[in-house]
């Protein structure tokens, strides 16, 4: 895929005059959100676009995700425009609530950016008519072992076997090799990763795994388990908007995994790679979107950098989460959040290029309690925004029940830095998230 420009900062796209990120396009126009992910750079994207005239609807299954117990009249996404309960795995169901009786749209485009809600939200969207990211993508990059078929011999695919059963796994080890990860197919948030290094770890984790029949949005799943083989090497993440049938790429991102969970817990963007590494990973992306049938919107690519190439590890037809987002609008000058919604719209927004924007590079390190409990409070706050052009957000109050380190529903909150360089500015933000301190103590 070549890269998708959109109309220029000075120029007009299809939903009016574009200005940074097209903004023009939202003035009297409706947009349906099938859900949302957690954390404050969502719950903004939501609001700058209300801001800019765009009226939001907000469909959801119940405000219990989002809340924590707490008054959703208090909660930021009950700012939005109309609030309707719905079932929003059922696609039937969200074409009720955005049409009228006579089963026209109410509203200009639908979207979703929670991957348990994407493939219901695409198939309203195809039945309208409305702008669609494509079933098929949003199928194939959520259920992770279509995608490792439809890459079949590309090599940037990973060898892999979809366990289905206990007396699959020895074959599927023999098929893999060790080490590998084993994860559920259709999961989110590193939820269930776990590398194995011999022959009872994977035996332990499909074990585990295969005990799971739910999602974390309890949709039902069969229990099966993906194994992958393991591939050693520098795992990046590419930020990228397709639009009009071509890919425009955002940058490389940087990734500090924890050693067993293989949970992200720090980021950097634009991470420099060389012209020709950069050329090739590229290529990869754009051959594995083309793969999917993807037709429009954010994705979020992780990838392994190996001595013998790049290698897809996931594909996330989202926006992706920990602020990166974030990183990619201070650093390209249009916000990605705006971007997804104007194409979703219809519109033909100018995405953005690095060095357009507030800052040359950005970083972010996720906090995350040492020991599972009650959050009873988080100190030093004051002392890492001191440091100079950082910030701390937290997404976690105290009395709070917080997780073990397993995956990304455990964290607390993000330390955000700027700087010249993408090193500086991580850096910056492991220093700043050093001096603060996460306290929790036992209890339910």
């Amino acid at each position: 895929m070549s890269a998708y420009t959109g109309p220029s900062p000075s120029g007009a796209g299809a939903g009016g005059p574009a200005g940074p990120g097209g903004r023009g396009g939202f003035t009297g126009r409706r947009l349906a959100l099938v859900e949302s992910m957690l954390h404050s750079a969502f719950y903004d994207g939501i609001h700058a676009a209300r801001d800019l005239g765009c009226e939001i609807w907000l469909l959801v299954q119940g405000v219990e995700w989002y809340t924590d117990g707490k008054p959703f009249d208090d909660h930021p996404l009950a700012r939005v425009d109309k609030v309707i309960h719905t079932d929003t795995h059922d696609p039937d169901a969200i074409v009720d609530a955005i049409t009228d009786t006579d089963g026209r749209p109410l509203v200009d485009g639908v979207l979703s950016f929670s991957d348990y809600h994407t493939e219901a939200t695409a198939t309203a969207a195809e039945r309208l008519g409305l702008p669609s990211q494509g079933l098929d993508a949003v199928t194939a990059a959520n259920h992770k072992h279509v995608l490792r078929g439809l890459l079949g011999d590309d090599p940037a695919n990973v060898p892999y076997r979809l366990v289905t059963s206990p007396d699959e796994v020895d074959g599927a080890i023999r098929h893999v090799g060790l080490p590998l990860i084993a994860k559920p197919p259709s999961e989110a948030i590193s939820y269930g990763v776990r590398k194995c290094l011999d022959e009872a770890g994977a035996h332990a984790a499909y074990e585990e795994l295969s005990a799971v029949k739910r999602s974390l949005r309890g949709q039902p799943r069969p229990g099966h388990v993906l194994f992958e083989q393991y591939v050693p090497g520098t795992e990046i993440s590419v930020e990228s908007m397709t639009g009009g049938g071509v890919t425009h790429f955002y940058g490389a991102t940087s990734k500090d995994l924890h050693r067993t969970t293989m949970l992200e817990e720090a980021h950097s963007f634009p991470v420099p790679l060389a012209p020709g590494v950069w050329e090739q990973v590229t290529a990869a992306v754009g051959r594995t979107l083309k793969a999917i049938g993807y037709r429009q919107g954010p994705a979020h690519t992780e990838v392994k950098l190996t001595d013998d190439g790049p290698r897809i590890i996931e594909v996330n037809t989202r926006l992706p989460a920990h602020m990166i987002s974030t990183m990619v609008a201070d650093v390209c000058g249009a916000d990605p959040h705006l971007v997804a919604k104007l194409l979703a719209l219809g519109a033909d927004p100018y995405p953005g290029r690095a060095g357009e924007g507030v800052t040359p590079a950005a970083a972010v390190v996720v906090l995350f309690p040492d020991a599972p409990g009650v959050l009873t409070a988080v100190h030093g706050i004051d002392r890492a925004e001191a440091t100079g052009n950082v910030t701390v957000s937290l997404h976690a109050d105290p009395g709070a029940r917080v997780a073990s380190r397993l995956d990304n529903s455990a964290s607390v909150g993000f330390v955000y830095a700027h700087a010249g360089t993408a090193g500086a500015a991580l850096a910056k933000a492991r220093h700043a998230a050093s001096l603060i301190t996460v306290e929790t103590q036992e209890g339910d």
